[in-house]
């Protein structure tokens, strides 16, 4: 920064000093756009543009609830083990929790006895085979056998499907397990708490937040401006610089009973998972154009100070000034004027303020 308030100095003097050798009469010196300064400043042109205003919302990171999975105890009983915390990455089959649970208890004795009622029906079977083979049993009888032992199959492997659909690990524990791949976000559940299958709390929620909602909140005098299609920047406080670009993907037409206001939607990606649920957006929402045109500069061409106005202008012939102007509409782009300036004329548009005070201190 000193180096360019040097540059920007040292081109001022230049050309002051150039331009006053060559001038004579009662023809004042000036300060002139030299080929040194031009190193450091840029230079835009003052043209009309149609208005377009933009909207500024509010808005929240929020879950996609399409990705979001709550994790709820399936038998009762006491919690051995947790092995996931808030902010873990999990994949889908990661055990989350063991449960040690008396309703498990009672399905580990109900599979061992459809085991042993299995075995007892396959060994039937093959002695009345056996006996029909020699004449001292009836098909009925073996079709009996049979007949049983499909029923004690169809116990055994119905108490299998139970094992496996909630992660009965043997004994009297089963398994808690994520049911998809993403982050834990909540966690309602220690070690030794006592669960109930109906309870209604979730033990944990987890999220894959590859993609995330940006909920924005519009007042009722706003409703008009946007519109789904419509472009947005949204910014963060955590990432200042950082400016994301989407599109109002849905519109929820309907206003909050307490705050009077109507949501919209924006779909990102966030593969980086920079953006976190629960964090406050600004959602810019770019204006539709008006048929109305107005004169349009840089907005890094105004300088502001004493709650006035101020560009740095290049005439025709170079010479530097400073001009009031009366600003419109101020957007982080661009500003529409309403009087100072005319279409045509050229404006310094980077490093404004730093000639503007070389230009008030000479």
């Amino acid at each position: 920064m000193n180096r360019i308030f040097f540059l920007i100095s040292l081109g001022v003097l230049a050309g002051a000093c150039s331009r006053s050798a060559q001038v004579t009469g009662t023809e004042e010196p000036g300060m002139f756009l030299t080929d040194s300064l031009k190193r450091v400043v840029s230079v835009d042109t003052v043209r009309y543009r149609p208005v377009a205003d933009e909207l500024t919302l509010t808005g929240r990171v929020a879950f996609n609830p399409e990705k979001v999975a709550q994790v709820y105890p399936i038998f009762g009983g006491t919690v051995v083990e947790v092995r996931a915390e808030i902010g873990d990455y999990v994949r889908r089959g990661d055990v989350l929790a063991v449960i040690r649970s008396g309703e498990v208890a009672e399905y580990e004795k109900q599979r061992k006895e459809a085991q042993h009622r299995l075995a007892l029906a396959h060994r039937n079977l093959h002695s009345v085979q056996d006996m029909a083979a020699s004449g001292m049993a009836s098909e009925k009888d073996v079709m009996q056998a049979r007949k049983e032992v499909g029923e004690a199959e169809a116990e055994a492997e119905r108490l299998a499907e139970v094992f496996s659909i909630y992660h009965v690990s043997g004994g009297a524990n089963y398994q808690v397990k994520a049911p998809l791949s993403g982050f834990v976000v909540e966690k309602h559940v220690n070690p030794e708490e006592q669960l109930r299958s109906d309870d209604g709390e979730e033990m944990f929620t987890i999220s894959g937040l590859e993609n995330v909602w940006v909920m924005a909140d519009v007042y009722e005098s706003d409703i008009s401006k946007v519109g789904e299609g419509d472009s947005v920047r949204i910014t963060t406080l955590a990432y200042p610089e950082d400016v994301i670009a989407g599109k109002i993907d849905k519109v929820y037409n309907m206003l909050d009973e307490e705050s009077k206001t109507m949501s919209v939607r924006v779909k990102l990606d966030n593969r980086d998972y920079k953006l976190k649920p629960g964090m406050f957006t600004q959602v810019r929402v770019c204006g539709r154009g008006t048929d109305k045109e107005r004169l349009c500069v840089p907005s890094h061409a105004l300088v502001f100070e004493n709650g006035r106005y101020y560009v740095v202008t290049v005439a025709s012939d170079d010479r530097l000034a400073v001009k009031e102007v009366e600003v419109y509409l101020h957007s982080d782009e661009v500003c529409y004027l309403s009087s100072g300036l005319t279409a045509g004329e050229r404006v310094l548009n980077r490093n404004v303020l730093l000639v503007y005070n070389a230009l008030n201190a000479g």
